[in-house]
């Protein structure tokens, strides 16, 4: 059952990087090709989630300690920060884009600490530093593949498709 348990994890770890940063690097491009943004703006917009992300993270961390639920809470924010991905391209505004990115940042802050808390109860404290650092790994294998697989689609669906 816990080989079981870890293997998900590792799943868990590779499929959610994406997820865990948010709105992600390629956002500006988008903005400035698709929607003919400047730069200003975009840094402005994105700037608000960025730092709303960075002061909720103590707190956030401690909302993860409280909540028994931990799965439905990473599911939750797992949703949240897809939804405030489709949410940009529906209304690329620039009030809709800095509250999808307010909204996305304080999702994306919980994944890294709640996926954290799950290992911790599957591998125990003895085994969770090796557990944390195959995470770690294994969300860096997970980000490096979907930019890849975003250079290799770039070219033939679009930005507008990213």
């Amino acid at each position: 059952m816990q080989q079981r348990a870890e293997r998900a994890l590792d799943a868990l770890s590779f499929f959610v990087s994406d997820a865990r940063y948010g709105l992600g690097a390629y956002l500006g491009v988008y903005l400035m090709t698709e929607h003919a943004w400047d730069a200003a703006s975009i840094g402005l917009a994105l700037s608000i989630g960025a730092l709303t992300g960075l002061v909720s993270q103590a707190p956030l961390g401690a909302l993860v300690d409280a909540v028994r639920a931990k799965r439905a809470l990473l599911a939750g924010a797992v949703v949240m920060v897809t939804a405030t991905c489709l949410v940009i391209p529906l209304a690329p505004h620039f009030w809709s884009v800095a509250a999808a990115g307010l909204i996305g940042a304080l999702a994306a802050v919980t994944i890294g600490p709640t996926l954290a808390a799950i290992a911790l109860g599957v591998v125990g404290p003895t085994r969770f530093a090796r557990r944390a650092g195959r995470n770690e790994a294994l969300f860096h294998l997970g980000d490096g593949s979907i930019s890849l697989v975003i250079l290799l689609a770039a070219p033939l669906l679009g930005n507008s498709v990213l």
